[in-house]
């Protein structure tokens, strides 16, 4: 089986988010599975986000995509391109912007508005659609009006012991907390800086480290620099980031969305322990990890989860042991395994030996669930 995945966004994480990790990844997972799987990027891109969007789209042409069994569209990506061809077409949603435009004010707020509309459309209009979440799965129904039966859960894959081997020796002393986030107003970084004073007053010694760009980060630096040992780094290449996962104690996402959460599973393959919000699909992330869910928008209670963490050795002793245990359970060669058996049944239904009038597979998911310019492929990346 030969597909292709159509994703208009940045190919890298300093000028996007954690959708070019789950996109690389998920090549990887099934090429793993003897899934033929490029990368349809822009060459270029030129203006902001949302014009090079629409560029993207409209530039996708029928040599581009000849050849393909499928397309698998990133956040409604290639839909149209699709219908137009008549390649059978699936829906991955990462983003949900549907649900992250609530947390947007003015011009973003509207230019998320029309990304939405975008991934609803390519939603509806999909064979089937992938969410990584019970979280997005369930919010894609509800936002974009897709029926449950056309929704398939496969989490992002994630190969814990290539993190771990690149990991760098722990040098962990008990005071150092860190947060990994590209800086939107959803992630909420503000509520763990507003909630620093606290734990350092609890903590002598106590530190901060925030990693990652965005929108927020000059108005978030701008406070931190009169708090006490607290230090924002923007974005820093990936061998960095292990290394201050190595020194770290204490892992805190505060967000109020996540689809999935990529940098909390890079804390758990760590061994940290984890403080995050207690919405979207971090319960479900969380669960069967050492972590704490708090309220989203509740300082206090990160100050106080934050604090006992930091002075709870057995804790951080368990955390060591279960929550890579946690995040192995994203193996690449699980989800790829779904996700081909997936493509397959949709071949079959395609080909009219597996139709069904309401939508629904034969098949479920079984992986363990979370209780502007013309376009080049990228193949050869």
């Amino acid at each position: 089986m030969r597909v292709a995945l159509i994703d208009s966004g940045p190919g890298n994480v300093a000028a996007g988010s954690g959708t070019a990790v789950a996109v690389t990844a998920l090549r990887a997972a099934l090429r793993s599975e003897g899934v033929e799987a490029s990368v349809i990027r822009p060459r270029h891109r030129r203006g902001g986000a949302t014009l090079a969007r629409w560029r993207f789209n409209r530039s996708l042409d029928k040599h581009v995509l000849s050849g393909y069994d499928m397309l698998l569209g990133v956040n409604g990506d290639g839909y149209a391109a699709a219908a137009a061809h008549g390649t059978p077409f699936v829906a991955l949603v990462k983003a949900l912007y549907g649900g992250a435009a609530d947390y947007e004010r003015g011009v973003t707020r509207g230019l998320i508005g029309l990304h939405a509309r975008w991934e609803a459309a390519g939603a509806r209009s999909a064979t089937m659609v992938v969410a990584p979440s019970r979280f997005a799965a369930a919010a894609t129904a509800a936002l974009y009006g897709v029926t449950p039966q056309r929704i398939a859960v496969i989490p992002e894959p994630f190969d814990v012991q290539r993190w771990r081997d690149a990991l760098p020796p722990l040098q962990r002393d008990g005071t150092r907390v860190l947060c990994v986030a590209h800086l939107y107003p959803r992630k909420r970084v503000a509520d763990l800086l507003a909630a620093w004073p606290a734990v350092a007053r609890q903590v002598p010694g106590a530190r901060l480290d925030v990693i990652g760009d965005g929108p927020e980060l000059r108005r978030l630096a701008t406070h931190a620099a009169s708090l006490h040992r607290c230090y924002l780094h923007g974005h820093l290449e990936p061998a960095a980031v292990r290394t201050f996962h190595a020194q770290a104690d204490v892992f805190c996402l505060p967000s109020a969305q996540e689809t999935f959460g990529y940098a909390v599973v890079e804390a758990m393959a760590s061994g940290l322990p984890v403080v995050a919000a207690d919405t979207a699909a971090l319960p479900e992330l969380c669960s069967g990890a050492v972590a704490e869910l708090v309220s989203v928008g509740d300082v206090d209670g990160i100050a106080r989860a934050i604090t006992s963490m930091l002075g709870d050795g057995a804790l951080c002793a368990d955390a060591a042991s279960r929550n890579p245990e946690r995040a192995a359970e994203f193996a690449p060669e699980r989800v790829g395994q779904e996700y081909r058996l997936l493509l397959e049944e949709l071949q079959r239904r395609v080909g009219g030996s597996d139709s069904r009038s309401d939508g629904s597979l034969r098949y479920r998911c079984t992986t363990p669930r979370m209780s502007a310019g013309s376009p080049a492929s990228e193949s050869a990346k």
